[in-house]
């Protein structure tokens, strides 16, 4: 596969892959561009100084008329990406518009196509790449059998949140072909685009235009510092609050590119994360107004999944009770303002954390179905830091005694399979408990952990694309998972507490190596948070207002998932806490 950038050298790390820059002026472009939609009559024939400059552009170009984010008209350019062709092409679009269509298109979407590859559908390593989600809205691809073509863009992929594989799946259908036939009959080319957002002006006197980079525009390392943070805090918390439906229930799952939410699918440890930075959030602002909402959160959630079973509380949803969910719901309840409202509901909590707790330091993390056994990465650090917090209020020797059973049976367990996933919730229970104790075991274990977790923080020297910067996945471990916002986030939650043990012991040198990892890490979340009109180019204005601020699963993925927003606003509080304002910066000198 053809990188779809080119190669700019970094200092002291293995070549890093960049943005081309667009060689002509893309203002003017728009201009023409709305010129040919409008049919102006006062529009030159004649081509502009800089149009020799798109000659480079060789082969057929994508053109899509959007209104109001969504398409009314798109297609191909016949031979090549010329300023005439791509005029061409908008004036044929239009001529099938009806004039009031016509006139509510508020934006036009470009893909000037290069390097075009063709691809052995039938070597499955080169099938693998093609259909590889990392190249979805970077590289857009073509396939023909006999005489039908189907052409799809990188924007085209992103507006439409289709991955390559279902493309195929579609194509291979209508065309009434087994796999065999795709790998002897279907001819298959990649290629990479300069992707240009063209915007009709509103207030101003000409159109504006925007490089985007797989439907968005790239955001600045440089730009990470303190006003940046606090504003990723804003959005993000702000998205929580529109989240909150007035029955108190939190929106889970939505499909920007459908412009609708999911109900049929839920969870319950994500809806109780939620509710715990709900809290969080309340508590950081001093907003009166946002715990109560958290409150309606917290009273919607037990009234639907919460039930006791004698001395037992459990959460339930689709017959399972989950350690996890428990944990977390106990964790939203006592840092509740209102807590002592629900004391009965909380100390039965606590009953299960104890029952499914084993002498061995183990938790069973399933108290239904209870052959279920299965997640140790995940719960039983959240149900540690449960306990880590309780510890914080009890000073509790007995219920200190189990948690430094289970740190110690978990620190072999880990050892022996070790999982990313793993890590925060095991990190920031032991660092709230070292702060008491100063307990070396508890030091020593988050550190060895977190600079484990470290080799996941991909930087220039293991990321393909430039929006990938500073999110967490190791390319050569895809049994940890793929990528996702869900992750940075958590991660992040982790890490901060690493920084600030580093920096309580005087460890400069790990502080300086989880400050790096952190500060990128912000950069990825606002890569991946819907934020402006650009990365909302195909959604309704209308719903652009409530979509601010939430995030993406991953670059090429935008499903918009609440988890994805409570871990990185959970994250981001504890960091706006802990740092300094140089600790925002990349470099020191």
């Amino acid at each position: 596969m053809h990188p779809p950038m080119t190669t700019t050298p970094d200092e002291g790390s293995a070549a890093f892959l960049c943005p081309r820059e667009i060689p002509f002026p893309i203002d003017e472009l728009a201009a023409l561009c709305f010129s040919a939609l409008d049919a102006d009559p006062g529009a030159s024939d004649a081509d502009p100084e800089w149009a020799a400059t798109l000659e480079r552009y060789r082969d057929p170009c994508y053109v899509s008329l959007r209104a109001h984010g969504q398409r009314v008209a798109h297609g191909w350019t016949e031979t090549d990406g010329s300023v005439a062709a791509i005029l061409r092409t908008i004036s044929t679009l239009t001529g099938a518009l009806d004039p009031s269509t016509r006139e509510t298109v508020t934006s036009i979407e470009l893909n000037l196509t290069y390097d075009w590859v063709p691809t052995d559908l039938g070597d499955k390593e080169a099938s693998r790449a093609f259909l590889s989600n990392f190249v979805r809205g970077v590289r857009g691809f073509e396939l023909v059998h006999q005489d039908h073509t189907l052409r799809v863009a990188p924007t085209q992929a992103v507006a439409q949140n289709r991955a390559s594989p279902k493309w195929l799946e579609v194509f291979r259908q209508e065309r009434r072909l087994t796999q065999a036939d795709v790998a002897r009959e279907v001819t298959a080319r990649n290629f990479n685009s300069d992707q240009l957002l063209l915007a009709r002006p509103v207030a101003t006197t000409r159109p504006r235009a925007v490089s985007m980079f797989r439907g968005n525009t790239l955001v600045d390392q440089t730009e990470v510092d303190r006003p940046y943070v606090e504003q990723l805090e804003r959005d993000l918390g702000d998205f929580l609050v529109r989240a909150v439906v007035p029955t108190g229930r939190m929106t889970y799952i939505y499909y920007p590119s459908q412009g609708r939410e999911d109900l049929k699918r839920n969870n319950m440890i994500r809806q109780w994360m939620a509710s715990v930075a709900l809290g969080r959030t309340a508590k950081f602002r001093e907003d009166r107004a946002v715990h109560k909402l958290g409150e309606e959160n917290i009273r919607y959630n037990l009234r639907t999944f919460y039930h006791a079973t004698g001395k037992l509380g459990c959460i339930e949803y689709n017959g399972k009770v989950k350690l996890g969910s428990v944990a977390l719901a106990v964790i939203s309840i006592m840092e509740h303002p209102k807590r002592k409202q629900f004391k009965r509901i909380e100390e039965r909590l606590w009953n299960m954390i104890e029952h499914l707790w084993q002498p061995d330091g183990s938790f069973r993390t399933f108290f239904k179905p209870s052959d279920r056994n299965d997640v140790q990465n995940f719960y039983p650090g959240e149900a540690q830091l449960a306990w880590a917090f309780r510890y914080g209020e009890t000073r509790d020797d007995a219920l200190l005694h189990k948690f430094m059973a289970s740190m110690r049976y978990y620190r072999e367990w880990h050892k022996e399979q070790r999982n990313p996933a793993f890590v925060p919730w095991h990190a920031q229970a032991y660092y709230h408990v070292w702060k008491i104790t100063r307990d070396e075991e508890l030091k020593d274990w988050v550190f060895d952990i977190s600079d484990w977790l470290l080799g996941m923080a991909q930087d220039r020297h293991n990321v393909l694309h430039a929006d990938e910067l500073g999110r967490f996945y190791d390319p050569q471990n895809p049994k940890f998972g793929p990528p996702h916002a869900s992750a940075t986030g958590v991660y992040l939650e982790g890490l901060i507490d690493a920084f600030e043990l580093a920096r309580e012991v005087g460890d400069d040198e790990r502080r300086e190596r989880y400050r790096l990892a952190i500060i990128r890490g912000l950069r990825s979340v606002r890569q991946v948070m819907f934020k402006d009109d650009t990365d909302m180019f195909y959604i309704h204005p209308d719903k652009r207002a409530w979509l601010r601020g939430g995030v993406r699963n991953t670059v090429y993925d935008n499903v918009m998932r609440i988890d994805n927003v409570q871990h990185n606003q959970m994250g981001i509080i504890k960091i706006l806490r802990a740092f300094e304002d140089q600790d925002f910066i990349e470099a020191r000198t």
